[in-house]
């Protein structure tokens, strides 16, 4: 008898073009992960995608975009299980059998849903209270996700973990009512990287018009590296520690930005030579920013020639998504058929 596999589940939100926060933060991590001996699930978070918007969006054409870039990035389609939240139906069903038992006050104390009430309580031209069910709802149908192919680990950060802790909550009370059918999951840290904007801010994200993007060719990436606001002078350096983590905390925004990218992507020599010259202070600013932009466009060139690849095309994604759900579809639905039976419903009769 040989060990079961471990688990492992992570969401994408279908974003369109992706950035060095979103490889850094996630897709490094799906890369390390694929070479182990766990079972990995991917999904594509289309219905969340749909939480927020007000009009059309080209959610179909962004996840396609999106896949060819991480397949580019090297994450291997038949290694990882990746799917569309879409092409599993009963993940829906899954959502409405766990919302029956989830109290409204759990739903509106997630930190998600009260940041964006409070948002929109300071926004004039906001009317009452314009989110929707599926925001408020978002927690149930990703304890969904999760539940429903009984992963054993969850890859998730700070901002994520709340999530996950609801989702177990969810769970376990299933399981306190109706008996032991739900598989309660495990967070797995991860060394995801926040990595900042190139306008300085906290957090890289499209959304601010802020990124490094990874189909950006020489010349985008040389513009953008050029626009990184930097000081007139380096400010002084209270540590004698070369560890980027704590050095660049201690240096003005937009230059932080430029030495985390080095450290990320060039030699250790050639950050250290760079952080030497900060130490020792002078007009250098203008050489460093050429050095991140080469290193940079270099670390681009075999993703952007992989995305071009016409073996990568669209129907090379529609299909590995098509297995995909093939391959997931037993186990999500076994998972939904358990619920049914233990809730008194009964099995499904029918499926489509």
């Amino acid at each position: 008898m040989t060990d079961k596999k471990e688990v492992i589940l992570s969401g994408i939100r279908p974003t369109g073009r992706l950035h060095y926060g979103n490889y850094f933060g996630a897709i490094r991590h799906f890369l390390r992960l694929q070479e182990t001996d766990a079972c990995c699930y991917y999904f594509i978070a289309d219905y969340h995608a749909l939480t927020t918007i007000t009009e059309r969006q080209e959610i179909y054409r962004a996840t396609l975009d999106m896949l060819r870039t991480y397949v580019a990035c090297g994450l291997d389609p038949y290694k990882s299980v990746i799917y569309r939240q879409s092409d599993l139906p009963c993940t829906a069903e899954l959502s409405l059998l766990l919302g029956m038992l989830t109290n409204i006050g759990h739903l509106e104390r997630g930190t998600t849903y009260k940041d964006k009430f409070t948002k929109l309580q300071d926004d004039p031209k906001s009317e009452g209270n314009p989110l929707s069910y599926g925001l408020l709802g978002y927690p149930v149908l990703m304890a969904a996700d999760i539940l429903i192919v009984r992963a054993d680990l969850v890859p998730v950060g700070d901002d994520q973990r709340q999530h996950l802790e609801m989702a177990c909550d969810i769970a376990a009370k299933f399981n306190h009512r109706f008996g032991e059918v739900l598989h309660i999951p495990r967070p797995l840290g991860r060394d995801a990287l926040r990595l900042p904007g190139l306008d300085g801010s906290e957090k890289m994200g499209k959304s601010d018009n802020n990124t490094l993007d990874l189909l950006d060719p020489p010349k985008t990436v040389l513009d953008k590296i050029k626009a990184v606001p930097t000081t007139t002078e380096p400010a002084p350096l209270d540590t004698d520690s070369n560890d980027p983590d704590i050095v660049i905390g201690k240096m003005p925004s937009g230059v932080g930005v430029l030495y985390r990218l080095l450290s990320l992507l060039a030699p250790e020599e050639v950050y250290l030579d760079y952080l030497d010259q900060y130490r020792k202070g002078g007009k250098f600013y203008g050489s460093l920013k050429k050095t991140v932009a080469e290193y940079a466009s270099q670390f681009n060139a075999p993703i952007i020639e992989s995305y071009n690849d016409p073996a990568h095309n669209d129907d090379f994604i529609k299909d590995f998504l098509r297995e995909n759900a093939k391959r997931v579809t037993p186990v999500a639905l076994e998972t939904v058929e358990r619920c049914r039976e233990a809730m008194g419903i009964g099995h499904s009769l029918y499926r489509a």
